[in-house]
Parts: C-alpha cells; structure tokens; sequence
C-alpha cells in the first residue's frame, strides 16, 4: 500500500467529536476499527465514539463530505468513567480472540488501567489491568489470545510494554505474562505485533526509532533508526517495511535487518493536523489516520474503482471470470460435465 498514492474519501466526523474542553485540553487521541462489525471507534475527551463504517467507499457527490453515522457514545458513568484528558492514552485496539467480536480494550492513563468495553452492547466487560495496577498505560495491540500495552513500569523503573493473555477465549480476563523493559523504550507509543506473530513493533516518540522484540522471550532484537524529523506515534506493518503514523501525517519506511530505514513514502496533512494513530484494514484497502480534529480515510485507487463499478458490471466480470476457468478444464473434464 503506497500512502502517496491513496485516494482520500469524502468522509468525516463532526468536529464536535473531537474537540478539546473548556480549558483547551485534548483528551483521547486513539482509534479501532472492526471489519467484521464495520465500525469505528475513536476516544474523545473522556468518552468513546462509536461510528458505523461507510458500506460504499465511493459514495460522494463532487468530493462534498458526508459524515459518518454516529452509533453511541460511551463513558462519564461508572465504571466507564474514562480520564483520558491530559494523558497520552485513549489508544484502542478490537480484540483478536477466536469467535470474540465487538470488545475493545483502552488504555486509560488516569486511572492506571486498561478497559474490555463491548461497543456492541455498550457495556464494560472486564480489565487487561484493573484501576491502579498499570501506571501511564499508552499504546495498546491485540493478536490472538495476546494483547500488549505500552507503559510506565514502577518495578523497572523505565518505560516497559507488559503483555497479557486471555486463556478462557472470553475476551474480558486477563493475565499478565511478560514485562518487556529496554533501556531504549523512551516514550512508547503505538505498538504492533508483527503478521508471523513472531516479534513486537514499538515505537519511541523520543528517540526516533522503532524498537522490535521477540514476543516469545521478550528479548531486544534491533533498533529500525528513523530520520530526525520524523515523530512516531504510531506504526503499521507492510510490505518490506511499516507505516507510520507522525504527527504531520504518514511516513513508510523500509525495514533490513541491519536496523538501518530509508524513508520511501511520505504523505502530510494540513498543518497542525497533530495525527496521533492508525489503522490499516487491508481486505478493504482502507487506511484510517485520527488526529485532532477527526479522522482520514484513504483507500487506495484499485478498492476505489472497485467500489464505483455497478452491479451489472461487477456480474459480468463473475461470468467472465468464471467462464474462462470451464473453458480451461480440461477436454475430458468438460464432456464429464456435460454428461
């Protein structure tokens, strides 16, 4: 996926979605997507915004936005009583568990836990870690039965990522199994486990670069070095390398094992965009970016025309498609089917 050449689609949130409070603080700077559920979800203040997911990434008249559907809004009732403001928290990720949809957990730095919410129902299901047991808990990431946090760790006395597992297939309980602490986590943020389900993505806010680590042993792999003007928040595997979500938008940078990066792809948005995290779905071709004041959703040109043909169209492409493999069969295989 090529982030200078994806396509931008006219979609937004309200601004009052996203706005800061009275006293000109931010809180919630996260985001979640779930394919499955088509939804979206975003931490705003001290709640979280459910959004339905466009059904038809080519809707639009002239590029005019449309908004997203709002579905509910969660939070400022126990024990969904977020305190995202003023904390770099509010970071999400869906569950990964088999058979398990709709849970999402949240980082929430004020009161030193980690959320299970079901968006679906719009209730709070339980805790990666309870209130008071995580301190500064920031990115979070999901994968299977795990789920990794980043944070700061009071044993180590050092920025550290823990790891958790769901054993009963739930969703909503929680052990922990791993502290992951290197002297070069500085500032975690955003964090990955990488498609083989073999190592851990972290990035480090101040010391440009990503810090990669064996998720079976939690033992330091390699620095991917980043060029000094780039402040990742968070990341995204792709092809060869991984995308980043900046504060000014998207870098893609390839990835050896050397630890040495080059920056491919850079993409920015409108100044003082302040982008805070990503979301890559990629059986649809969408990349989602959230920053202050909402979100951009870009799809890349193949899923856009994709979704412009009609149904016609896209029925004659099936015949054809399928037409072509019976005339391929072979000779006997034909007459045995039209026996």
């Amino acid at each position: 996926m090529d982030v200078f050449t994806l396509v931008p689609l006219p979609v937004r949130i309200l601004p009052d979605f996203c706005k800061r409070d009275a006293q000109g603080r931010r809180g919630g700077i996260g985001l979640a997507v779930c394919r499955d559920l088509d939804l979206l979800v975003i931490s705003c203040l001290d709640t979280l915004e459910v959004f339905a997911l466009p059904d038809d990434i080519a809707r639009g008249d002239l590029g005019i936005p449309w908004e997203l559907a709002d579905v509910r809004t969660l939070g400022r009732a126990a024990p969904m009583e977020f305190q995202f403001l003023d904390f770099d928290s509010g970071y999400m990720a869906f569950t990964d568990c088999d058979g398990v949809t709709g849970l999402v957990l949240v980082t929430d730095a004020g009161n030193s836990a980690v959320h299970v919410i079901d968006v679906v129902h719009g209730t709070h299901v339980g805790y990666v870690a309870a209130p008071g047991t995580i301190m500064y808990p920031s990115g979070v990431a999901t994968r299977k039965s795990l789920a990794a946090v980043s944070c700061w760790d009071s044993g180590h006395a050092v920025h550290a990522v823990r790891v958790f597992e769901n054993s009963d297939g739930s969703g909503a309980t929680w052990t922990a199994v791993r502290v992951i602490a290197h002297h070069g986590l500085e500032a975690p943020y955003g964090l990955r486990f990488t498609a083989d389900g073999l190592r851990l993505v972290v990035t480090c806010f101040l010391r440009n670069y990503l810090s990669i680590f064996c998720l079976e042993n939690g033992a330091f792999l390699r620095h991917v070095a980043l060029p000094p003007d780039v402040f990742a928040l968070d990341v995204e595997e792709c092809a060869g390398g991984w995308h980043i979500c900046d504060i000014r938008g998207l870098v893609t940078v390839a990835d050896n094992a050397a630890g040495v990066s080059a920056v491919e792809k850079r993409r920015e948005f409108e100044p003082d965009c302040n982008c805070s995290a990503v979301a890559l779905l990629p059986g649809l071709g969408l990349l989602v970016v959230r920053h202050e004041t909402g979100v951009h959703l870009l799809a890349t040109p193949d899923a856009v025309a994709m979704a412009a043909m009609s149904f016609c169209k896209a029925a004659w492409m099936v015949a054809v498609c399928r037409g072509g493999k019976v005339l391929q069969r072979p000779s006997n295989d034909r007459a045995k089917h039209s026996s």
